[in-house]
């Protein structure tokens, strides 16, 4: 079965709004993990994040979610368009590990 790419879709621009203050989510007061950083403003839980040796909850504001689904969805028409990605992935660098003696 083959699937047309998004941008065949008449509702390709249609996606819901990116989550936003006092939508009816969970917002809490709290620290963005995302672009801005900042601290006591109101914020979404968007998922768990893992890190060699932690896991947290990641919490990111509305101007800060709204970025990211932009990003997002971006990436995704590009995608379905055949373009190259306009943040090019790249393979994490690799970190050696230290022997503690």
């Amino acid at each position: 079965m083959i699937f047309a790419p998004a941008v065949a879709r008449q509702w390709r621009d249609a996606w819901p709004l990116a989550a936003r203050t006092d939508d009816g989510n969970r917002w809490l007061t709290g620290s963005c993990w995302l672009y801005c950083r900042r601290r006591d403003v109101r914020v979404l839980w968007i998922g768990s994040v893992t890190t060699p040796g932690a896991t947290g909850d990641m919490y990111g504001c509305g101007p800060c979610i709204a970025e990211l689904a932009h990003m997002a969805r971006t990436q995704a028409h590009d995608r379905d368009r055949g373009r190259a990605p306009v943040h090019p992935v790249r393979p994490a660098p690799r970190v050696r590990a230290r022997r503690v003696v």
